[in-house]
């Protein structure tokens, strides 16, 4: 008996991204859905949406919410007999269920991407020869989105994976995410992971007590300036005098009229301007998504794409403030670990 791998995601996360990584390293491919297109398929029917749903409902309706499971029974047992599997597209709990009684060790690899994202997507999607990869709409994604959640409690198999991935950046990081996942990173890191390390690094000279915030401004795959959160230059810190939030009990993300301190993101473009290099049209790498106020000023900077990896608790709407101004991207936190031969 091999390995048997489900990957669970809502509609446009990426499964299918993830499967055929799997198919590469030798494993067999299921994909549940496949009755559904195969009888899309008998019928003489297009292959929309609207046709495929009534032909789901019909199916568990006839065979109960684990329909998907019990008809595809057979054929797992088959495959699994001849060695590793992933199964693309274990979609209700019910027939997570059913699954994990017969096979015990079936494991589910969750991908999560935001709905705006997954929307977009699919929007922009070219049909394959084997209908894997079909366009929907955002009206036809939300209304799948509602409807299989509401429905057949696909959030169940999401909510209950072993191993969780994101899937926010390019084709390449999630790739590179699955390899470090499964212990097969070969150790060089691509451009984005690499200036985010180096924000992460920035972010150790933080004199923050609540977060420690770095940022880099590259260019060409250059690096031009730096900064972390902390005190004006020559002046006292919160290291030496203490949190004034704290001693206040002001919540993070607010009161920033009484914190000692400088934004990353402010300190890199102040360090461009000091030194007199032009920032217009690079690109920002930073630990955090930026507050109201930095996401004006680098806007007004002439930035034009912000790399993160985590968001910022005080965000009041910066993020939505800068979308469609300048491109934003969210990728998987870099490796903590600096991986070289001596």
């Amino acid at each position: 008996m091999g390995k048997i791998i489900a990957v669970v995601g809502m509609c446009g996360a990426g499964k299918s991204e993830v499967s055929n990584f799997f198919q590469q390293k030798g494993y067999q491919f299921l994909r549940f859905g496949q009755i559904t297109l195969d009888e899309v398929k008998q019928r003489g029917l297009t292959p929309t949406e609207e046709n495929e749903r009534e032909i789901r409902e019909r199916l568990r309706k006839e065979h109960g919410m684990a329909a998907f499971a019990i008809l595809n029974m057979p054929k797992i047992k088959e495959l699994s007999e001849r060695g590793n599997l992933v199964i693309d597209g274990l979609y209700s709990w019910q027939e997570y269920k059913v699954l994990k009684e017969t096979f015990p060790e079936l494991q589910l690899l969750a991908v999560h991407t935001p709905p705006e994202t997954r929307y977009s997507r699919l929007e922009k999607r070219v049909v394959d020869e084997k209908m894997r990869n079909r366009p929907m709409t955002r009206e036809q994604a939300k209304s799948r989105d509602y409807s299989e959640i509401e429905n057949i409690e696909k959030a169940g198999p999401i909510a209950m994976a072993d191993i969780v991935i994101t899937n926010y950046g390019t084709p390449l990081d999630l790739i590179e995410q699955l390899k470090r996942v499964f212990g097969e990173y070969e150790g060089r890191p691509g451009w984005d992971e690499y200036f985010l390390k180096m924000a992460a690094l920035v972010a150790e000279r933080s004199t923050c007590h609540r977060h420690h915030v770095g940022s880099v401004i590259t260019r060409g795959k250059r690096v031009l300036t730096t900064g972390y959160n902390g005190a004006a230059k020559n002046e006292p810190d919160c290291l030496e005098l203490g949190c004034l939030k704290d001693a206040k009990g002001i919540p993070s993300g607010e009161g920033s009229e009484e914190c000692r301190a400088i934004h990353a993101e402010q300190n890199a473009i102040i360090q461009a301007a000091l030194f007199g290099i032009s920032i217009e049209g690079t690109t920002m790498y930073c630990t955090h998504t930026p507050c109201r106020m930095c996401a004006k000023e680098i806007k007004q900077a002439g930035i034009k794409e912000f790399v993160s990896y985590q968001a910022y608790v005080g965000d009041k709407g910066a993020k939505k403030a800068l979308e469609g101004k300048i491109i934003l991207r969210t990728i998987p936190r870099p490796r903590s670990k600096i991986i070289f031969k001596d």
